[in-house]
């Protein structure tokens, strides 16, 4: 197959994540990938970097001619055979461009839990250009279906991200606790991702604190950039000895490796993909329960849920678990088995090949 990713994003998240994944493990498999997106943004340097052909167009507006016309011609000449967006934006924009150049299936990607507006423009958008649409979860999907009950639920396929899941069960390449001046004998706690509201830092570091009234023997490690970064230091500010913050991180291997627990509080989520690389190296989670967090983690089995903007609930898990190495073990282990037998880059793959394959048939 012939595939062109289009994605407008100018930062660097989980949804870039999945689509550089997914371009390079359908790439592997034989299949022409492509990319176009804004210039000078982190998604088209890491891209290049990979190897990949990028195309770069800033796309304004939801109906530009010009733009339009711009992703017709790399269409056309790259022959695609299936275009995926990104955001509503890019499904208008390249979904247009993809009729006009006579692409045979176009699929809008639904990376979050974010309901459709009930709209001409996205019923338009949804039910005349857009030839299948894939959700990152059932949650993704009940919260289209909700808000847009004039889409078809068939048209839906749900396709849980999938990861490589070798680096993280590999030996460690660092001893993070020394990389970072962290006490060999401190339970580590580590989160992992945007430091903004969506997330719920606050509330980890409100739980934080109240663990540290309980013991002395914690750290939190905080990797990821973000708006709360100065806010979240002067929450800290009375413990800052107990807090790292490690900055974005290419190595997230290492720090999942390295942690006792991983901690994701989300408000809300789009999947949360920082849990299975954690469950991957056998590391025990705790998240809330909101969005598509149940389905990843069952409580008590292979991961906990807490009630969200609940930073007790948070401190009396992460207590526990530190408590409780026996605990930590085995939750790790029943992890691995869950992102093996439900989240790898093998069988995210598999079914990205098969949904193409059979839209592009019809």
């Amino acid at each position: 197959m012939r595939i062109v990713f289009i994605n407008s994003i100018q930062m660097f998240g989980g949804g870039e994540i999945w689509l550089l994944r997914a371009m390079h493990a359908l790439s592997e498999r034989g299949h022409k990938v492509c990319l176009i997106c804004r210039p000078n943004v982190p998604l088209e340097i890491r891209a290049k970097n990979a190897g990949f052909t990028v195309h770069t167009i800033r796309m304004r507006g939801d109906f530009d001619p010009y733009i339009i016309f711009r992703i017709m011609q790399i269409l056309r000449r790259f022959r695609a055979e299936v275009v995926c967006t990104n955001m509503d934006k890019e499904l208008r924009l390249g979904g247009l461009a993809a009729r006009f150049a006579g692409v045979k299936a176009i699929v809008p990607r639904r990376g979050s839990d974010y309901p459709l507006k009930n709209t001409l423009v996205y019923r338009w958008s949804y039910c005349s250009i857009a030839d299948g649409i894939i959700a990152n979860s059932q949650s993704t999907k009940q919260t289209l279906l909700k808000n847009a009950p004039w889409l078809d639920p068939e048209k839906i396929r749900v396709i849980y991200n999938g990861i490589d899941v070798r680096p993280f069960q590999s030996p460690p390449e660092i001893d993070l606790r020394e990389s970072f001046n962290i006490p060999k004998d401190r339970f580590l706690i580590g989160f992992v991702g945007l430091l903004d509201e969506r997330k719920g830092v606050p509330n980890l570091m409100a739980a934080f604190k109240l663990v540290l009234k309980e013991t002395q023997n914690a750290h939190l490690l905080l990797a990821g950039e973000g708006q709360l970064e100065t806010s979240l230091r002067e929450q800290s500010r009375s413990f800052r000895e107990n807090v790292t913050f490690v900055g974005f991180r290419d190595d997230i291997h290492e720090i999942m490796k390295g942690i006792d627990v991983l901690v994701l509080p989300s408000l809300w989520e789009g999947f949360g993909i920082v849990l299975i690389e954690a469950m991957a190296a056998g590391t025990p989670v705790i998240t809330t329960q909101i969005s598509n967090m149940p389905e990843i983690v069952t409580h008590r089995h292979d991961g906990f849920l807490v009630p969200v903007n609940d930073p007790s609930a948070l401190k009396e898990m992460i207590l526990r678990l530190l408590s409780d190495k026996s605990l930590r073990d085995q939750i790790g282990r029943n992890g691995q088995q869950t992102v093996g037998k439900r989240f790898t880059i093998d069988r995210m793959t598999d079914e990205i090949e098969d949904y193409f394959g059979k839209l592009i048939s019809k």
